[in-house]
């Protein structure tokens, strides 16, 4: 009898890929890769099996994994990012394996109609426009039917990207045009999606910002976690730091919470599989700001495995095969994570300080995910972080203590780059 066989769809430059790999090992599944430049990958894994396909036209993409996996049949597809997880649910579609309907992944993925869909079905809801790139944003606000303050984001960018508060007229036209200059880039000039030719104003909502990770089973969601963000994220950028769980959320407050994502689920149709979602909490109730249909990006899920002994990648592979996913009466520990934030663009040339980090009582763990020589560019304009920083503790207070005190350790050298001010 074969191993089970998983298929992941991931982009090659997916920072998850390592830590699936882990859970796979882990549990003896087999991994069929399946990404848009394999060769690369190659490289990292060279027993890894992989197929290559054209995210960029996932009907051509089923096509070609379809000749491929006559071979080599799959149990499950798994996506690991964003980028992948239209494809997931096409392929396991067709596959006839359990996973959503594409026209849902394809909601949760673009904020508009995620957005659109939430406000109809009477869910609390900011107020929000659609507004073309080319829209002179000028002429937007003097019309007066944008409410301010707001916040203008792209509709298919993840991890805060190109998300920025207004507060007035003349910061809605300077965000509005430095949104619009990022998606004028070559990365996304290239690719054909609608999704880059329009940007999202919403009202801004007050409130405390929380994350939630969990996994639907036929529409019904169970929660992994719940993490409080202690930073409040207020703008005018969105720059997220600091993870903590277990949350320290009422209960009744965290029931609500639930029954909120369950029914955004509802709403736009997802089903099967594991849920990201971001939400702001304030005396009007609960707003539903962004879902995805995968886990949360980054390495920010290996704090799970620091509060459970459970690594988040298992249970979701473990539910994806259709086993027991979730440990009866698994203990929770207090752990955090604090995604470290670029100070300034240019060139890095180092990073003082890790070991001081990593001596830190309640540090597990500092990993600096960026490489010296490379460009670095802060949020809005780039999606990436520095690295990481990971802590445990008796409580989450002790646990954000552990952060902030290992990033105060640290320092970067930052140079600027030619062309870079």
């Amino acid at each position: 009898m074969r191993k089970p066989r998983l298929l992941l769809t991931a982009p090659t430059t997916s920072y998850r890929l390592d830590d699936f790999m882990a859970a796979a090992r882990h549990l003896d599944v087999e991994i069929l890769l399946a990404s848009n430049r394999c060769r690369k990958l190659a490289a990292l894994w060279p027993d890894l099996r992989s197929i290559p396909l054209p995210f960029s036209s996932p009907k051509r993409a089923v096509e070609q994994a379809m000749a491929l996996l006559r071979e080599q049949p799959v149990d499950a597809v798994l996506p690991v990012d964003d980028e992948a997880t239209f494809l997931a649910a096409m392929l396991a579609r067709k596959l006839k394996l359990p996973g959503n309907d594409p026209k849902s992944t394809a909601l949760s993925r673009n904020k508009f109609l995620f957005r659109r869909e939430i406000a109809r079905s009477g869910m609390l809801s900011p107020r929000y426009w659609l507004l073309p790139v080319d829209t002179a944003p000028e002429h937007a606000v003097a019309s007066k039917k944008i409410s301010l303050p707001c916040v203008l984001k792209p509709l298919a960018l993840s991890g805060s990207r190109g998300v920025i508060r207004a507060n007035n007229d003349t910061e809605f036209v300077a965000a509005f045009h430095r949104i619009a200059a990022l998606l004028s880039q070559k990365e996304f000039t290239h690719k054909p999606k609608r999704a880059h030719q329009f940007i999202l104003a919403e009202t801004y909502i007050q409130g405390e910002e929380f994350a939630l990770e969990g996994l639907l089973t036929n529409g019904m969601l169970d929660i992994l976690t719940i993490f409080d963000k202690p930073d409040p994220l207020e703008g005018p950028f969105f720059e997220e730091t600091i993870y903590l769980t277990p949350s320290g959320l009422p209960p009744e407050i965290q029931v609500q919470l639930h029954r909120s994502i369950e029914n955004a689920c509802h709403v736009i149709g997802l089903r099967h599989g594991p849920v990201h979602a971001e939400v702001r909490i304030n005396a009007s109730g609960i707003y539903v700001i962004e879902m995805a249909a995968r886990t949360i990006g980054g390495l920010c899920a290996r704090t799970i495995r620091l509060s459970t002994d459970n690594s988040l990648e298992e249970m979701v592979i473990q539910h994806a095969l259709g086993r027991p996913a979730i440990p009866a009466n698994s203990p929770l520990r207090a752990s955090g994570v604090m995604m470290i934030p670029i100070p300034k663009q240019g060139i890095l040339h180092g990073v003082q300080g890790i070991e001081a980090a990593k001596a830190v009582p309640g540090i597990e763990d500092v990993e600096i995910t960026i490489k010296e020589g490379h460009l670095v560019i802060p949020l809005p304009d780039s999606k990436s972080y520095l690295g990481f920083i990971f802590a445990h503790g008796r409580t989450t207070r002790d646990v954000e203590r552990s952060l902030r005190k290992a990033h105060a350790c640290l320092s970067f050298s930052i140079k600027p780059s030619l062309g870079v001010m």
